[in-house]
């Protein structure tokens, strides 16, 4: 018993020099992500970085967030005014307006801005001096298959997101998980094209890293969280290819002091990990349930 308390007691006080170095990895990672004049000056001398940089402000911040703003801040409100003894015709005129302009542009702009977000990480990576990993037969059909659970298993932190966003009082919880996803957005790129890792060690990287993923999207996320979803999505599209770019020179830093209680890996995505592998196979015993069905009457068809 006295061992065990020497033990907790010893373990209680080395976690103080842990927080203070926690909050450093933070700080750093803060740092690193604040070097946005680097990034813009990177963008400016690349032809192909300005390029598909300014596409990405055209599209999001002229053409969706512009036009968005107008109808939300002068079309609306005179709508309102003008049919104010016909509420039914202003909610036909936005039903009518968000169905034909604002999700329709919406969707274009998550296809087009993958585009460019792709092409911005890459010729990053080339100007870094680095040279970008060439997929075998193999390594394709791996990266395949990797890209599919990478979307299964955002798609379920962003619907967990929103569950979270309706229970009151947690938009803190909520804003710490979105600030770890946009930093693992960020640097995946990077992770990619360097062709070492797969989806599961990027991951175990990323959760050893954590003090410093958190800081590094911490600003980010500040800058587009506490907004209407439409604009915070319009305003993370036009900052995300300065984060990525500024993803490829940054060398993210592990806490060295394991001795405190604060753990050396948090297990960032292991809910989601858990739901998507449910699904998979839920999904997979399905198909086998649907083969073993098509296969059964032919087999008995041969035989009569």
């Amino acid at each position: 018993m006295e061992i065990f308390k020497e033990y907790v007691t010893k373990r209680i006080d080395n976690t103080i020099p842990q927080v203070k170095e926690m909050f450093k990895l933070i700080w750093l990672g803060v740092v690193d992500s604040m070097k946005l004049k680097g990034a813009i000056i990177r963008t400016i001398r690349s032809e192909v970085l300005r390029k598909n940089f300014i596409n990405c402000i055209f599209l999001n911040g002229i053409i969706f967030l512009g036009t968005y703003l107008i109808y939300l801040y002068w079309v609306s409100p005179m709508l309102n005014y003008l049919l104010n003894h016909f509420p039914t015709l202003s909610n036909m005129f936005s039903i009518i307006y968000f169905s034909l302009w604002v999700y329709p542009v919406y969707i274009f702009s998550i296809i087009a801005n993958s585009k460019w977000y792709t092409e911005i990480a890459k010729e990053s990576f080339v100007i870094s001096g680095r040279t970008t990993f060439t997929n075998s037969t193999n390594g394709i059909l791996s990266s395949f298959v990797d890209e599919i659970y990478r979307n299964l298993l955002f798609g379920v932190i962003l619907i967990m997101s929103a569950i979270i966003a309706f229970i009151p009082y947690t938009n803190f919880i909520n804003f710490i998980i979105i600030t770890w996803l946009y930093s693992f957005w960020c640097f995946d790129y990077k992770w990619i094209l360097r062709g070492k890792w797969n989806l599961l060690q990027r991951i175990q990287y990323f959760e050893t890293h954590w003090a410093y993923m958190f800081g590094y999207g911490l600003i980010f996320t500040t800058c587009s969280f506490f907004f209407p979803m439409l604009i915070g999505n319009a305003i993370f599209s036009i900052l995300y290819p300065l984060f990525i770019i500024l993803s490829i020179s940054a060398k993210p830093t592990k806490m060295v002091n394991q001795d405190g209680i604060l753990p050396k890996q948090i297990p960032i995505f292991y809910v989601p990990e858990i739901i998507v592998n449910l699904i998979l196979k839920i999904y997979l015993k399905y198909q086998n349930k649907r083969g073993a069905a098509k296969s059964t009457p032919t087999s008995t068809t041969k035989q009569n």
